[in-house]
């Protein structure tokens, strides 16, 4: 029998792969699970068609997540959550003036789309507000932080000179958000184009008043 050679780090190259195979599962899943819940909201999804499409057994998700109700908390704590912070916050430190978070603003809301984290987020929290005090709960969290960085975001302003001294971070960045996901909501409907043209204008108009004159 001919002596095989076995390369270096075969073995352990092999058992790396094989640890790493779960995760990469788990990310499928997650993904779909991100597209069924934005484009049709958590309700009507269902694991069937996210494993199907995931390529995946019924048996491979439950390895993951123990039921439905656990892919939705994973879907809002890591995927939901990670959109609002690389969308919405981690750019937020960047904004030096005014006009910078005018314009970071307009871009948000001429970006802004129906299939987004965001528009999941906002149907999530539609759904499952009343129902589910553990999902609304995960889903307070990601606004929460989505309003501290507004927060942040203005109280810096004020300390650096452009925005108003009189203004309250913790009454301002709270209307943000929530103007924001009603933007989104309106990203939904037919009116779309002209929801986003009025709140162009409503939202430049709203920002100047922050002004530090």
């Amino acid at each position: 029998m001919p002596l095989v050679i076995v390369p270096p780090g075969w073995y352990a190259a092999g058992m790396e792969k094989r640890k790493r195979q779960p995760d990469v599962t788990r990310a499928r899943i997650l993904e779909i699970a991100d597209e069924d819940f934005v484009r049709s909201g958590y309700a009507a999804s269902g694991l069937g068609g996210i494993v199907e499409r995931a390529g995946f057994t019924k048996g491979a998700l439950f390895h993951h997540f123990a039921d439905k109700r656990a892919l939705g908390l994973a879907w809002v704590s890591e995927v939901a959550a990670n959109g609002i912070r690389v969308v919405w916050v981690d750019p937020m430190a960047d904004l030096l003036t005014l006009d910078g978070l005018k314009e970071f603003c307009r871009a948000r809301l001429t970006t802004m789309s129906a299939d987004d984290a965001l528009a999941g987020l906002v149907l999530m929290a539609a759904e499952m507000g009343g129902v589910d005090e553990a999902m609304a709960a995960a889903v307070e969290e990601v606004f929460e932080f989505w309003r501290g960085g507004f927060a942040e975001l203005l109280e810096r302003g004020k300390e650096a000179g452009w925005i108003r001294c009189s203004i309250q971070p913790a009454v301002e960045a709270p209307f943000l958000v929530s103007m924001f996901s009603g933007f989104s909501i309106g990203m939904r409907l037919p009116s779309a184009d002209a929801t986003r043209r009025a709140g162009l204008l409503a939202l430049d108009a709203y920002l100047e008043t922050l002004r530090a004159v």
